[in-house]
């Protein structure tokens, strides 16, 4: 079992996606997401059309750079991170969570050393603006997973970020939100498949209007996330 990636996929590390829903809250306040079906529904077009094929692209290629010690690549890959993301709240957003992840696996005793080695481990990665699809993959790299594993973990802990925004802002029973999850497995595995062997300059989303609902949240009355 690997517990490196384990603890990389927990919903609740310390970075700040808790105060997220990456659009959701917006949906909710047009009416189009209020009930376990709609927020599964949303949830899943998210993956399909929005971050399957963006950021979990660019997590398997950030997971295979890793694997060849390629920095530049890293870099590189990070740069399109920063290019793509439209939202400016979506794309701080983005480099807040993974500058704190780096930072985070800069303390633990499984990672530290490799993040030195690549030069990813200043004590102020937060600062370096890493987007957090290229910090996942580089410490789920470090973690021994393959690049199967990594995506698989990122897009579970993506979803799972997401079902969890919906119990609290909708809101839905925790019991319906484990229902939520459990139905989308199969439709995981199938999208795993699909963008596991993509090139990186295959990345974007499909979904202009997630893009909008990620701008529109932010001038929103009342609001309890931040994106």
């Amino acid at each position: 079992m690997n517990l490196g990636l384990l603890q990389l996929a927990d919903s609740a590390l310390p970075i700040s996606g808790y105060t997220h829903s990456w659009g959701l809250e917006a949906a909710i306040a047009r009416g189009s997401v209020h009930d376990p079906e709609t927020l599964e529904r949303w949830t899943l077009h998210w993956l399909r059309e929005s971050l399957g094929p963006f950021e979990g692209t660019l997590v398997v290629a950030a997971r295979r750079a890793t694997g060849a010690a390629d920095v530049g690549e890293l870099a590189r890959l990070n740069e399109v991170v920063e290019a793509t993301i439209a939202p400016p709240s979506t794309r701080r957003a983005s480099r807040e969570m993974g500058g704190q992840l780096l930072a985070l696996g800069a303390t633990w005793s499984w990672s530290a050393g490799p993040l030195r080695s690549l030069g990813l481990a200043t004590g102020d990665a937060h600062e370096a603006g890493w987007h957090h699809p290229v910090a996942f993959g580089v410490l789920g790299a470090i973690s021994g997973g393959t690049p199967e594993e990594v995506l698989a973990a990122y897009l579970h802990q993506a979803a799972l970020g997401m079902i969890g925004a919906g119990v609290r802002a909708i809101p839905v029973g925790h019991t319906h939100g484990q229902q939520v999850l459990a139905y989308i497995h199969d439709e995981l595995r199938s999208l795993i498949e699909d963008i596991r062997h993509r090139e990186p300059e295959t990345a974007g989303s499909g979904s202009p209007s997630h893009e909008i609902l990620c701008d529109e949240q932010t001038r929103l009355y009342a609001r309890m996330f931040r994106s």
